[in-house]
This record gives structure tokens, sequence and C-alpha cells, in this order.
């Protein structure tokens, strides 16, 4: 069994026809819930049953603080200081949650719900929020592999298992 670190799965958001990863992640998750409505059946014996109706998800984050919009500050990720802006003027945003070894390649639309900021004494500034799904979160393999040996990213090409090909990254 292979296990996956989770600095391996970052957040991504799209911000001007990039994807920019939110920055200095501490961690990150996506939570998908569904809304059940009761339902009676003949054989239930009296146990309760429901079926699922409504489905949503939240994506949640934490990291630590730095400048990514003034001078002198990274432009390559979003912290705080971008986030907050596209919170205050409601922007849909796309998102992805990728990494280079894990297979599956998570991603949708959103909108920043809620963003909080800390300044404790003798700390980095820190920053949490979350997001809030909009419409179905898709995903995709972040490999498609042809005539593989049951391993998902060799392709046997000529009795040489090392050939690797990566297709298909969102």
């Amino acid at each position: 069994m292979e296990f996956t670190l989770g600095e391996d799965r970052l957040m991504y958001i799209k911000i001007n026809g990039s994807y920019l990863p939110i920055g200095c992640l501490i961690g990150n998750s996506l939570e998908e819930q569904s809304e059940f409505i009761d339902t009676t059946t003949r054989d239930n014996k009296g146990w309760a049953t429901s079926r699922p109706i409504f489905q949503n998800y939240t994506l949640s984050f934490n990291g630590l603080q730095v400048n990514t919009t003034l001078a002198g500050g990274n432009f390559n990720i979003a912290s705080y200081d971008k986030l907050r802006d596209l919170k205050r003027n409601k922007v849909l945003l796309e998102w992805k949650l990728q990494g280079d070894k894990y297979p599956i390649v998570d991603f949708g639309e959103c909108y920043i719900q809620t963003l909080s900021n800390t300044e404790n004494v003798g700390e980095f500034l820190s920053f949490s929020g979350a997001m809030v799904g909009y419409g179905e979160p898709q995903q995709q393999g972040l490999t498609s592999v042809l005539l593989n040996n049951g391993n998902p990213n060799t392709i046997v090409n000529d009795g040489n298992p090392e050939s690797l090909i990566r297709i298909g990254e969102v």
C-alpha cells in the first residue's frame, strides 16, 4: 500500500487564467454533504429509511500569510490579501486539488464563504477560510494510461517498464 503526504495535494484557484496555489498552506480539505428525505417502505421493519436529494461541498484551508498583492510580494501564490479581495468582490472562482503523486485531480467552481486572519504575538500571521462549491465537483486522473501493467503510472512499451506518459492535466 502506498500513502501520499498531504503536502503533495495542494489547493489552487484560477486567477487571470492561471492556477495559483493558496500560499503557505498548512492544510486544506474537501468535504461533501448530502441532504436526505425520509422515505417509507413496506419492508423496513420499523427502521428509518431515507434517500439523498441535494448535495453540496465545501473546501477549507489554512495557511501562513505572505504579501501577494503589493510591491515586493510573491505574485505566484494566493495568500490572505488576494483571497480577501476575491471574497469582497464576490468572484466565482475555479479551484482544483492536485499534486504530482496522487493520481486524482478534483476541480470545480466556488465562492469564498468565510475568511479570517489571526495575529498572535510571537507567532506568524495566519489565515483560514472556507469556500462553498458552485455546481457539481469534477474529477479526472492525473495521468491517462494505455496498455499498462497494473501500475497506473507505467506503460509497457516494447518491454521497457520505465516508460511513463502523463496527459490530461487540468
